[in-house]
């Protein structure tokens, strides 16, 4: 019943337009109903710990799970309350300086490179909700906008599993002791690289990336110019912080974004002293956008209800034990991580799995679950952020976008695969 319900309710969310129903609805209900059904014929559910799959008290995986999904919630509100600071006072008004090009396809160029190697300093998540409000300041036609924001996510998610702090799987693996860094970024950076440039090569043909391109010149003073590029270096500063402060401290990743939001809000309030400046930070929370954060919410206590019965587990296992080899394991993985959410089938995969620290699977699992995430919207945390922002249709990113994702995304595997002929 439960696998029923998720199945309806993605399907609700696929297809939105023809049930004129907003997805943030079909979200929560279907979050709700699941844990209802496990609460009400007392199911059982199991949490993955190590190696062993345990049985525990419903409430208490409840509440687990909200725990997990509540860490990614405040992460995402702390870096959306930066990214309206940072846009109230001007900053991407200035950072419009440096795209400036004559050409839609320079500017394609310049702004996957950027959301490759943004997400990699700030995470993926973070660097598609900075570029979103980039875009929103340059590209006006909401049609062009989309083409360009497929780009970003598939560039970010690239980017993302390169580095130990770019993709939450990565960081999982990290923590975990399966890679270490100098072997992560030695092996996964090349096909990364790959995954972005060959999606991005692609696209730059398509007839939407012809033409020229009007980016309107900032009608700003250069007094608020200077103020705008003071208060983005500071806000991406800010946030750059956020994975030293977990590696000084041990804290999860939202308490270091929530550090970095109060230390903004001090300095703004410090240097831009006025009667006004506590009704501006209350506009600044007014404006975040609180439907995409209820649609997150709603889909990954979704996805964790199907985790806490085991459902996403037994998947891995029987793929592991139906294909002969565990590269082609990790492919399949790499789709199944565009449909739900990869964090379980990682956590997953590290128990199905003994190979020792830095073993060829794990940079192969390190890259599939973040680039696969890109073939359909709702696969990855960077995905799920633009379809609520921006209003993306799931049917309409699985037209236009989704053919350029899976290009990219076998085109690094297929690195990964002989890399080991490269080494000898």
């Amino acid at each position: 019943m439960i696998i029923i319900v998720f199945i309806f309710g993605y399907l609700f969310i696929a297809f939105e337009k023809l049930f004129y129903l907003n997805k943030v609805i079909p979200s929560i209900l279907m979050a709700t109903i699941c844990w209802s059904l496990i609460m009400l014929f007392n199911i059982p559910v199991y949490e993955l710990d190590q190696h062993l799959i345990i049985k525990k008290n419903p409430q208490y995986l409840l509440l687990f799970h909200l725990g997990k999904a509540s860490e990614i919630i405040f992460f995402l509100i702390g870096a959306m309350s930066i990214i309206s600071i940072i846009e109230k006072y001007h900053g991407f008004e200035a950072l419009k300086e440096l795209f400036y090009t004559n050409t839609k396809r320079k500017f394609l160029w310049k702004l996957s490179l950027v959301s490759f190697f943004l997400s990699a300093i700030i995470d993926n998540l973070t660097a598609t909700i900075v570029l979103i409000s980039l875009l929103r300041k340059i590209i006006y036609n909401y049609k062009e906008r989309l083409f360009y924001l497929g780009l970003v996510i598939i560039s970010a998610n690239a980017g993302g599993v390169w580095s130990p702090i770019g993709d939450i799987t990565t960081t999982m693996l990290w923590i975990s002791k399966k890679v270490t860094i100098l072997h992560l970024i030695k092996i996964i950076l090349i096909p990364s690289i790959l995954c972005m440039f060959v999606s991005t090569m692609i696209a730059s043909y398509l007839p939407i990336f012809n033409g020229k391109i009007k980016i309107e010149k900032n009608k700003l003073s250069k007094e608020n110019i200077n103020k705008g590029f003071f208060m983005l270096k500071i806000g991406l500063f800010l946030m750059l912080l956020v994975p030293i402060f977990k590696t000084i401290t041990g804290l999860p990743p939202y308490m270091g974004m929530m550090f970095s939001l109060s230390i903004l809000l001090c300095i703004i309030s410090n240097k831009y002293k006025s009667k006004i400046i506590s009704s501006s930070i209350d506009k600044i929370f007014k404006k975040l956008d609180i439907s995409s954060i209820l649609f997150f919410f709603g889909i990954l206590l979704s996805v964790s209800s199907l985790e806490s019965l085991g459902k996403l587990y037994y998947l891995s296992h029987w793929i592991n034990n139906t294909f002969s080899t565990w590269k082609i394991t990790t492919f399949i993985l790499g789709f199944i991580s565009s449909i739900v959410d990869n964090v379980p089938l990682v956590a997953a995969t590290i128990a199905m799995f003994s190979h020792p620290i830095d073993h060829e699977l794990w940079h192969f699992i390190a890259y599939v679950s973040g680039t696969g995430g890109s073939i359909f919207l709702i696969g990855s945390a960077a995905g799920v952020a633009a379809m609520g922002m921006e209003k993306i249709d799931f049917f309409w990113y699985l037209k236009k976008i989704s053919w350029l994702a899976l290009a990219g995304y076998i085109s690094g595997f297929i690195y990964l695969l002989i890399y080991p002929f490269f080494s000898l």
